[in-house]
């Protein structure tokens, strides 16, 4: 969303009313949070709570299905407090590492001056109080030194001291792209600078095909996900065709068996939900290897990998 807003030069307002018109399919708000928290966080988090019997943080959820409205301070309240806990519990390295990843995909350059002060004055002093304890993060402790230093860092630092990471949040959610330009277009917002994943080219070729539809619930113009190996695009190569002979007049599990062959499953899955009018829970029993014993985890399931195709446009052929 940063790169949403800086590319179109939007306002606060701006964007939360961009959002708001593209609740639920065109918005992820935790999703580059989740990642981060997988590759960084998660596997030490939770060796930390089996081993010093304290609460691993629970990551936050949001329920598109339930939730009619979007708002994003409630979500980046959710973060913040998942943030400040995750802090008490990693160290600081661990937890620098990972923020530093979700700027790097929502920022091209460095964050704001007065977001970097914050962020450095919030680390100096997790880093003293763990200093002070003279242990390195790969040190094994007992259990109750564990805990003193837990309690060190939740007594000495303000809360207010992780007050950026809501004010960041807005540009760390991802949003689909073309869903974006299309939704701008129409409330007669210009592009009034490129930005990675935003050129001229990719706008005019949005606002200017009619067949174009909006995705469903892609990734984000900050990052896209990896693309399987027929779906690799230049700005100038992110359309995907479908042709009407694959999907139109089938059932849905016809539908998966043709295009199989020759798309990604996040193509399979688009096309079945927005053009076969199959639900999120239809489809990801349609589509997952996996058994899942409740629809919620099919549904995220669908989520994840309709981010793949982010950045493209799926058209009818």
């Amino acid at each position: 969303m940063g790169k949403i807003r800086r590319a179109y030069a939007l306002n606060d307002h701006d964007a939360e009313a961009l959002m708001a018109a593209m609740w639920p399919h065109g918005i992820f708000p935790f999703e580059l949070w989740r990642d981060a928290y997988g590759k960084f966080w998660r596997g030490l988090a939770e060796k930390n709570a089996i081993l010093y019997y304290v609460d691993n943080p629970v990551f936050p959820e949001i329920d598109s299905v339930r939730d009619k409205y979007f708002y994003v301070h409630i979500c980046a309240d959710a973060i913040l407090k998942f943030f400040r806990n995750l802090a008490t519990t990693l160290h600081v390295d661990y937890l620098s590492e990972g923020l530093k990843y979700i700027f790097s995909l929502t920022y091209d350059d460095i964050v704001d001056d007065s977001f970097q002060e914050e962020m450095t004055f919030l680390f100096n002093r997790l880093s003293v109080i763990e200093n002070n304890s003279r242990r390195q993060h790969d040190t094994i402790i007992n259990a109750d030194e564990f805990v003193a230093i837990l309690e060190e860092k939740i007594l000495n630092i303000p809360p207010g001291s992780y007050d950026f990471i809501a004010h960041i949040f807005p540009d760390t959610i991802l949003v689909d792209a073309v869903a974006a330009i299309r939704q701008l277009h129409a409330f007669h917002y210009p592009l009034r600078q490129e930005v990675k994943g935003i050129t001229r080219d990719l706008v005019d070729s949005v606002v200017h095909s009619r067949a174009r539809e909006i995705p469903a619930a892609p990734e984000t113009a900050a990052s896209p996900a990896e693309p399987a190996a027929e779906m690799q695009p230049t700005d100038q190569e992110n359309i995907i065709r479908v042709d009407a002979s694959l999907w139109q007049g089938k059932p849905d599990a016809a539908v998966r068996d043709a295009m199989k062959a020759d798309y990604d499953i996040a193509v399979i899955a688009y096309v079945l939900l927005n053009w076969c009018g199959a639900n999120k829970t239809r489809v990801g029993k349609l589509l997952s290897e996996e058994a899942y014993e409740d629809d919620k985890s099919y549904r995220n399931f669908v989520d994840r990998i309709l981010k793949k195709i982010a950045s493209f446009a799926i058209i009818k052929a």
